[in-house]
């Protein structure tokens, strides 16, 4: 009975580097993949990890965007050991795009660095892959998580027909957040409400996250925060109900980048339900 549970073992063992990244239209499939992703930075290192994650076009942002593979084949970062967790996460209809977000820990022989983080994913031929990585440094958090993982409700969508149609529906998303950036200019942070998720995360440098709508607003504002966006880039999924863009944002005439995820909520309107800043 040892022996086989032994041999099970070790065959799950080999196993696991083939299904670590599988890709099943599941938010599931996702935190497994990144469960694996963790426990392989400890045992290969963080160059190493990213780069078997890395999409061929990933971006992680240093302090701004750059070409992800290009990067950790420069930078090993091997005086640095990290871990975290994903707390909360989304796929889309279609299981192409997906994100996740929670606390990061880095250590270094000389101190400790907590934060958080946003991955943005894609399905790649039944792969996860690392599309974009963002993440900004906050005090130690509370230590208990609150989990939340979602699948969609329903799979109904629209299907579309060619790279044209595809393409206007990332116009959308795009054209939506340069209306945003436009609003903010002309007159002010009071523009957010509009574009806010009720459920809205809002991650800003320094600070712990602000979760929920009118807390993020009140944040703004009670920090005189003066945003400007222009987006740069917008993605969102072949199903249509969940995207990202990210840009430059002008903060107290302060240079910051920025990255939006964007979910169609049932009126068929674009909310912002994940906020970053980064600097």
């Amino acid at each position: 009975m040892t022996k086989k549970i032994s041999y099970f073992f070790l065959a799950l063992c080999f196993s696991i580097p083939a299904f670590a990244q599988k890709a099943d239209g599941t938010i599931r499939s996702l935190i497994n993949t990144e469960d694996f992703f963790n426990l392989l930075v400890k045992r290969e290192g963080i160059q190493k990890s990213f780069l078997k994650f890395a999409d061929a076009k990933g971006i992680v942002f240093r302090p701004g965007p750059v070409d992800m593979r290009k990067y950790y084949t420069k930078n090993s970062e091997s005086e640095y050991q990290i871990s975290w967790k994903p707390e909360y996460a989304r796929i889309s209809k279609e299981g192409d795009l997906a994100f996740t977000t929670g606390p990061y820990e880095l250590v270094s022989a000389q101190d400790t660095t907590y934060g958080h983080y946003l991955s943005i994913w894609k399905n790649d031929h039944s792969k996860w892959k690392l599309w974009l990585d963002v993440g900004i440094t906050h005090a130690k958090p509370p230590t208990v998580l609150k989990y939340e993982y979602y699948d969609p409700s329903n799979y109904k969508y629209p299907k579309l027909l060619g790279p044209q149609k595809i393409q206007m529906r990332e116009d959308i998303v795009f054209n939506t957040d340069i209306l945003l950036g436009k609003a903010l200019k002309l007159s002010g942070n009071k523009n957010f409400k509009e574009f806010y998720d009720p459920k809205v995360r809002l991650y800003f440098p320094e600070y712990l996250p602000v979760i929920g709508k009118l807390k993020a607003l009140d944040f703004i504002d009670k920090k005189d925060l003066n945003i400007v966006s222009n987006p740069i880039t917008a993605e969102r999924a072949i199903s249509g109900d969940l995207a990202y863009t990210y840009g430059d944002a002008s903060i107290n005439q302060e240079n910051y980048h920025y990255v939006r995820v964007w979910k169609l909520d049932d009126d068929m309107k674009w909310n912002i339900i994940l906020d970053v800043y980064s600097k």
